[in-house]
């Protein structure tokens, strides 16, 4: 199984999931899952699942989950959207991974949640748009590479 994971489960790793999960196509093999460090209640934002349905991915359906031991068991990769999410799969989990733009053939760069771009974002709704189709945008623009990477590798075992 692959997993992605990101702070909330509700924006990054899901985009990455449903991404992946559409490129690998409905015969793959292979399952696909995200999760959240953070245990608290998040829920996806209406400009997040309205801007994915626009892309083709229907997200209605996803219930965030926060990571746990159980749900790494088996994983493999597990891939980080962000070098904050890096450090908390080392430090609690003892699990090196690469992040998203790293696993793709890019260099070791977060991809950076809303708050840490738009610092103003309880008031900026234009900028918390872009900066929400920005990230979609590039995650599902380099999943297709993912996705042959993954396909590589397995068939290299």
């Amino acid at each position: 199984m692959i997993l992605f994971v990101c702070t909330g489960n509700i924006f990054r790793s899901l985009t990455a999931e449903y991404a992946l999960r559409r490129e690998l196509g409905p015969a793959s093999a292979i399952a696909v899952s995200s999760a959240g460090t953070d245990d608290y209640p998040h829920v996806v934002r209406p400009n997040v699942r309205d801007y994915l349905r626009e892309k083709g991915l229907d997200v209605s359906a996803h219930r965030r989950r926060t990571l746990t031991r159980d749900i790494l068991a088996g994983a493999e990769p597990v891939i980080a959207m962000s070098t904050d999410h890096q450090r908390v799969l080392r430090g609690k989990f003892g699990i090196a991974a690469p992040v998203f733009l790293q696993a793709c053939g890019g260099a070791c760069e977060p991809l950076p949640d809303i708050e840490e771009v738009v610092l103003d974002y309880r008031t900026n709704a234009a900028a918390v748009d872009a900066h929400v189709r920005k990230t979609i945008d590039t995650i599902i623009g380099l999943t297709p590479r993912l996705a042959r990477e993954i396909q590589v590798r397995r068939s290299s075992r």
